[in-house]
């Protein structure tokens, strides 16, 4: 790997890691190493998609995202409709982008990937008219994620969502709703519902497991609705990804998705949670410049 010409970099930096003396040292790092560095910290919701859109009207070369998958989300849809790369430098909880493909968790180390890796162009999805980089879920993940407090994902990472998780769990709440994809219409009341442009979310749930960030497809898993003890047994072969062949597991491989709910619902986008009732899936295919690590799904 050859080191490239300097660079000018937007660093878009989550306002709870700023501080974080990992985050100063690594400006520091590489503005030594002859490149510009602008650092935008993000303080609100909505922050850092203004930040990554002015960065690339006004010329950086890469904007690179150091915060956790809503960060990474935010940055991602400041970037639409341009050719500026993305850069990741994971600082969440989860990571799970970063995790599928090959981006270290270490925070120099990630940087070198930006500095030394030219970018890969993947496939972007989306919902609503809002870009998402891995995962959709609604229903209990979904659910469990939006419920579960700040703190706790501070203090537990992702075994806070499994504790969130498991208390939804008692709660069984099957959600009716109709499905709509290219060869597919099917009704049906369902627990879990995932969207994946990655193979996992949550920390590791591989919810998705043939998805690829380079087939111009979404990953479509819909887990019907069932007994309590029966979904039980299945999170353990949701976790691994083993669930495919399950009674009541529908799998499905389209450019686009259209489902309508009998109300609104939690739907989760990379980490991040709203109440929608009628969403609307497709794909980008390529649509995104990034830095990625060896590993590339």
């Amino acid at each position: 790997m050859s080191i490239p010409k300097a660079k000018h970099l937007l660093f878009v930096i989550h306002g709870a890691r700023a501080e974080l003396p990992s985050v100063r040292h690594l400006v520091d790092w590489v503005r030594a190493k002859g490149h510009t560095v602008t650092p935008r910290i993000t303080w609100e919701r909505g922050d850092a998609q203004r930040f990554a859109a002015e960065g690339a009207r006004d010329g950086a070369d890469t904007v690179v995202a150091l915060g956790g998958d809503g960060t990474v989300n935010e940055v991602l849809n400041g970037l639409a409709g341009t050719d500026v790369p993305l850069g990741i430098v994971p600082l969440g909880t989860a990571n799970d982008f970063a995790r599928q493909t090959g981006i270290p968790l270490d925070a120099d180390h990630a940087m070198d990937v930006i500095l030394r890796r030219k970018p890969a162009r993947i496939d972007v999805a989306e919902l609503n008219g809002r870009r998402f980089l891995n995962a959709s879920t609604a229903g209990i993940g979904a659910e469990a994620t939006a419920e579960t407090p700040a703190d706790a994902k501070e203090a537990l990472g992702a075994l806070a969502y499994a504790i969130t998780g498991v208390r939804k769990l008692a709660e069984l709440q099957p959600i009716a709703a109709r499905f709509e994809a290219p060869g597919f219409d099917f009704e049906s009341r369902f627990l879990v519902l995932a969207v994946g442009n990655g193979r996992a979310t949550g920390g590791g749930t591989q919810l998705t497991p043939k998805a690829s960030f380079v087939d111009g497809l979404l990953d479509v898993c819909v887990v019907e609705a069932r007994a309590r003890g029966g979904f039980a047994r299945l999170t353990l072969k949701l976790r691994k990804g083993e669930h495919l062949d399950a009674p009541g597991v529908r799998y499905l491989q389209v450019p686009w998705l259209r489902v309508h709910a009998e109300r609104p619902i939690t739907v989760n986008v990379d980490g991040e949670p709203s109440e929608i009732a009628t969403l609307e899936y497709r794909v980008h295919a390529r649509g995104l410049a990034v830095h990625l690590g060896a590993k590339q799904e």
